[in-house]
């Protein structure tokens, strides 16, 4: 192609010019062809009808007196100045000649046939016209005029176009190559600095070149903003030493950075590792903890008529009984095993507290003068005892058996834990806690705490067994000889009840630190509670339970202290008997086999017996469910097994409640 993209912008501006005005030129003089065709025509039409009718006027005489010679001198006379008039002729009324015309290099011609209407007939080659001859009347038909005309014209016409063509072209082509010079001067020169422009950076990296032809146009502005580019490349690379330098300071201070976040990153990892052994520890003691109320449950219904029936027949036999011992053994080990239950309840945290605000301190003194602490001193003479109790240790929210449970469980693992001999030191003090802070149980909130150290100087705990500690059953004591094995797991539940935290700290050889941390209240002294005697009744009982041992027990204890007692195994059923018998008081167990448990059994009786009064028996039941219970009828608990004497002052405590009297 002439176009193609080896030339030169010069070359295709000089090339692409010249032949567009070439092809402009060429189109135009086709265009004016095809245009002169189209009209001639019309134009040989209009002219050369004009002058057939001028000779059919001038020889209607000369037709009508049959004036031959007239004719042909007058058909002489016009066409002699009509060079493009070959032929011409007058037929009359019958198609006849009358007269001939021929120009003198014309040939012998054949005129053609007649026609007697106004008519034009083109051939390649000429046009014949025909002319009516009627006489001044217009009326009657006397000849035809006839006249051929050549087409030699129209292709002279054609020829002189043709030359005039060839006339004419050099002289665009001349002034478009003048004009494409004139282009290359001002577009081909500014993009040529430009590419050298170009070339000089990208080889030599010289931002200091510039274009200096800039022309006032599309170009020109191209070249202007190249230049201006240029200027701001040429500003950045000055600039540049100043900004490595100053990336250099910085990356420098970012790697530090980035070394410090590492460090950050990897503690914070430690105490995410910490939080998730935390997390795990706390979902096995939950599972456990399940484990251990449903184990509960079932082993409080085995034993609760092992102490009913004992307590029965002690309270039956003689003092002089031979058997009176045997069955004191038996009630004892069998509240010794029922106090274990309530270990698991505890470890289950389902175990109803009585909460009350209790001093710290003069609990701590209580307990240390106990006759169980004071034993436990005895086994471990070689143990020395130091208190710090600060006068100011707040008091705190929790109920005080419990309480004393933990105190007693930490130090006899103390105690333990130094068979060769050391040091129990036990303090108490007010802590304020002013940014949260990780322990071992969790992340202390902020706030004040009455904050209680167990130390011991003994052999301390490894790291592998610290993680396990407060599992239950988890222990590196003989099993049988030395506790349970839920000590700690106990500890762990009592404590997160009374929304409380355990920090621990031990190091094998050098001891071990347990740090308990309690929200601190208000205190008041803890009052002591009086043995009473058990209370006796007439009144009539309904006892709901669907342990069938168990309902047999609670029935003949309560007729053994005087009361008249129904039973029933079912919620469903105790309410249709309900409905149409009166009861002063129904003894009801949370925990039933039959679709509605003692809650839904409440709710349905005190829609017929509004006034009904309740005591709730259960050794094991949903917190939830149970308060609700206790909260709807204002019902007392009664915690199985129970023993003669707790059932009786129960019993006797709420019927010898006085009703509220509406006002």
């Amino acid at each position: 192609m002439f176009l193609a993209g080896t030339r030169t912008i010069k070359q295709k501006i000089i090339l692409g010019t010249a032949v567009s005005s070439i092809l402009a030129l060429f189109l135009a003089f086709v265009s004016l062809i095809l245009y002169s065709n189209l009209t001639y025509k019309t134009q040989i039409t209009r002219d050369y009808e004009i002058l057939a009718m001028t000779l059919a006027t001038l020889n209607r005489n000369a037709v009508a007196t049959g004036n031959v010679s007239g004719l042909i001198t007058t058909m002489k006379n016009v066409l002699q100045y009509k060079p493009d008039v070959t032929e011409a002729c007058i037929y009359d009324s019958t198609g006849e000649i009358l007269g001939e015309y021929h120009q003198s290099d014309t040939e012998n011609f054949s005129f053609p046939i007649t026609n007697y209407s106004a008519a034009v007939h083109f051939s390649s080659r000429w046009v014949d016209i025909f002319h009516p001859v009627f006489l001044p009347n217009k009326e009657e038909l006397i000849g035809v005029q006839f006249i051929r005309v050549k087409r030699s014209a129209f292709e002279n016409r054609i020829a002189n176009y043709l030359t005039l063509f060839m006339i004419i072209i050099p002289v665009p082509v001349s002034l478009a190559i003048i004009l494409a010079l004139f282009l290359q001067r001002s577009m081909a020169r500014p993009l040529a600095e430009l590419g050298e422009a170009a070339k000089q950076i990208s080889e030599k990296r010289d931002f200091s070149t510039r274009i200096k032809s800039i022309p006032q146009d599309e170009i020109g502005v191209l070249a202007k903003e190249f230049n201006d580019m240029l200027l701001e490349i040429e500003k950045y690379d000055n600039d540049q030493k100043n900004i490595v330098q100053h990336l250099e300071k910085r990356i420098k201070e970012r790697v530090d950075d980035l070394q410090k976040e590492s460090a950050q990153r990897k503690e914070a990892e430690k105490r995410e590792r910490v939080l998730q052994k935390r997390l795990e520890r706390s979902q096995r003691m939950e599972s456990l903890g399940i484990l251990a109320g449903g184990v509960a449950h079932d082993l409080n219904n085995i034993l609760g008529p092992i102490v009913g029936y004992t307590d029965l027949m002690l309270s039956q036999s003689l003092d002089d009984s031979p058997l009176k011992g045997d069955i004191e053994a038996i009630h004892n080990a069998a509240l010794r095993a029922a106090a274990v239950i309530q270990d698991l309840l505890t470890l289950a945290r389902r175990g109803n507290y009585k909460l009350s605000t209790i001093s710290v301190k003069d609990l701590i003194n209580s307990y240390l003068h106990s006759p169980e602490f004071i034993e436990k001193q005895f086994k471990h003479e070689n143990v020395t005892l130091q208190t710090d109790i600060a006068a100011n240790t707040p008091g705190v929210k929790a109920s005080d058996i419990h309480l004393r449970q933990v105190l007693m469980n930490l130090t006899i693992n103390a105690m333990e834990a130094m068979p060769a001999g050391g040091s129990l030191i036990i303090r108490t003090k007010s802590c304020q806690v002013r940014d949260a802070k990780p322990v071992y149980t969790g992340t202390l909130p902020r706030g004040r705490y009455a904050q209680v150290e167990i130390v011991d100087t003994g052999e301390g705990i490894k790291s592998a067994d610290a993680e396990h500690i407060f599992e239950p059953f988890y222990t590196k004591k003989q099993m049988g000889k030395s506790g349970t094995g839920l000590g700690l797991a106990i500890v762990y539940g009592i404590v997160s009840d009374l929304n409380g935290f355990i920090d621990l700290r031990s190091k094998p050889g050098e001891g071990t630190t347990f740090t308990l941390y309690f929200p601190a209240t208000l205190t008041r002294k803890i009052q002591k509670s009086k043995l009473q005697d058990t209370p006796k009744g007439y009144e009539r009982i309904l006892v709901v339970d669907d342990d069938d041992g168990q309902r047999a027990l609670s029935q003949k204890l309560l007729m053994h202290l005087g009361y008249e007692v129904f039973s029933i195994n079912s919620g469903s059923k105790a309410i249709g008997v309900v409905r149409t018998n009166d009861f002063d008081l129904i003894l009801m167990d949370m925990i039933l086999d039959d679709s509605l448990d003692g809650l839904d059994t409440i709710q349905a009786i005190l829609k017929y017996k509004p006034e009904q009064r309740f005591i709730i028996a259960s050794g094991y039941s949903e917190n939830e469910r149970l308060d609700k219970a206790k909260k709807l009828v204002k019902a007392r608990y009664l915690a199985k097994p129970y023993t003669l004497n707790g059932l009786g002052l129960a019993v006797r405590s709420v019927l010898d409640e006085k009703p509220e009297v509406a006002t």
